[in-house]
């Protein structure tokens, strides 16, 4: 009886596993790439906050170029 038991369980692990594999494999590419692009947007926003005084540094009191 221990055999068929273990068996059993056995089958239905392996089953869960195929049932939910794509959907989590699905909710974890959708989190990477959340978060991929929360952080592309973090650094685009710290390099653009750092090259701002250089580039108003760079322009006269008239708005244009040095």
């Amino acid at each position: 009886m221990n055999d068929v038991a273990s068996i059993s369980l056995a089958l239905s692990g392996v089953t869960a596993l195929r049932v939910f594999a794509p959907a989590a494999r699905t909710l974890a590419r959708r989190l990477l790439g959340a978060t991929v692009r929360i952080g592309a947007e973090s650094l685009a926003e710290r390099r653009a906050a750092r090259l701002a005084p250089v580039a108003s540094q760079n322009v006269d009191e008239n708005g244009d170029s040095l």
